[in-house]
């Protein structure tokens, strides 16, 4: 019967929807209802990209998705005049970003968003997107809890193929919460507890600051080695549908304020970025210390594998040390990535010579010169003419 009902109430969502928005085309999943300004296969793509990312948070949070009585609404513009058009029609505002529009009717709630690069799309979609799955099934999620769970899962990457997310950890935040921490008279500094019991009024005067204590609070309770922090982040999940004093104090009344402070602040300041960890690989490099540049080049790697960065550095540590295949294989890799292809194919025409390998040196180091003759002309032929006496 209750299966019967909500058929019938999709049902008229939809033809609601339908009758007074003409202009979009529409699509339904499981889930989610998409209004897009653009196409029928551009709401449709969305609808596979809302069910992934609805994957994504409750694989992280186990709500009952029974509690959605009716699907969630997302509508989408071309471009980000047309989005602020319609903004401006219903409530007479704009956004500089995606953002989730609530109703005295919260069945009528709809997540508004825009085309924009795909990184920058997935980032606010996830974001917004996981502000409107709570707001749906647990709407009374302490802010520092909503916000946090949010910017934890915003980085993401999905998978057109297998249409999902897979999580990838978010550090935007974390220079910004390092400069905090490390600065004992910040006035920007918020205690735990602070922290916890801030409202959505007081949190918006401080909003930097507060997103990246609440994402780093977060990140440290679900990431830290020790089980009884992460304890306290599955305490407040489960706690989801008390008010945001219980969620509070359930999961933190039985751990020592002191020492979850101390710990949190030495495991937040023990991270490092992708591009600090590249930073100190060149400089182990440049020292010749090979093996702390490898460790901090593998690092960047696991914060980012689609960046062609590591794999070129990596390679090139390979080469110092007269590893001339691995070389060839990271470079290449390197080059699949994107890296600019005249300095990789230098690098590869070198690594060939140094290998013994001439005709495969020759033809690298004439692609090079092609790609770039500014740059490598004057490089490559010394190099061309030493080839041709070892042929």
């Amino acid at each position: 019967m209750k299966r019967i009902f909500l058929l019938l109430l999709l049902f008229s969502l939809i033809t609601n929807l339908y009758s007074q928005e003409k202009n979009y085309f529409i699509s339904t999943s499981d889930h989610y209802l998409i209004l897009s300004e653009e196409s029928q296969r551009r709401a449709e793509t969305l609808g596979w990209k809302m069910e992934a990312a609805l994957k994504l948070y409750n694989a992280n949070l186990h709500l009952d998705l029974a509690g959605l009585s009716s699907p969630l609404n997302v509508r989408i513009f071309r471009d980000k005049e047309t989005f602020n058009g319609y903004l401006q029609e219903i409530s007479a505002e704009t956004q500089a970003d995606f953002v989730l529009v609530s109703f005295s009717d919260p069945r009528k709630n709809e997540l508004v968003c825009f085309d924009a690069p795909e990184n920058k799309f997935n980032t606010s979609l996830l974001h917004q997107g996981f502000i409107q799955y709570l707001k749906a099934l647990a709407p009374d999620t302490p802010i520092w809890l909503r916000t946090g769970l949010a910017a934890y899962l915003e980085n993401a990457t999905y998978n057109p193929e297998e249409r999902r997310f897979v999580w990838k950890a978010n550090l935007a935040w974390l220079e910004t919460l390092q400069k905090i921490i490390s600065d004992e008279k910040s006035s920007h500094r918020l205690g735990i507890a602070e922290l916890t019991s801030l409202s959505h009024e007081a949190a918006s005067f401080r909003l930097e600051s507060f997103y990246a204590q609440a994402w780093g609070l977060v990140h440290f309770l679900i990431q830290s080695p020790e089980k009884k922090y992460n304890r306290i982040i599955w305490d407040a999940v489960a706690a989801l549908n008390s008010n945001t004093s219980m969620v509070n104090h359930k999961s933190f009344s039985w751990v020592p304020a002191a020492g979850l402070k101390e710990d949190f602040e030495d495991f937040i300041l023990s991270l490092k970025t992708f591009n600090t960890l590249i930073r100190e690989g060149k400089d182990y490099y440049s020292a010749g210390e090979y093996s702390q540049a490898a460790t901090s080049f593998l690092g960047a790697m696991e914060l980012d594998r689609e960046n062609n960065k590591p794999y070129y550095y990596l390679g090139l540590i390979h080469y110092a040390q007269k590893e001339y295949d691995q070389a060839e294989k990271r470079y290449n890799t390197a080059l699949n990535l994107g890296i600019d292809p005249a300095l990789i194919n230098y690098a590869l025409g070198v690594n060939s010579f140094a290998a013994k390998r001439y005709i495969e040196a020759e033809e690298y180091l004439k692609r090079a010169r092609d790609y770039d003759q500014a740059v490598y002309t004057e490089k490559v032929e010394p190099l061309l003419k030493r080839l041709e006496i070892l042929k």
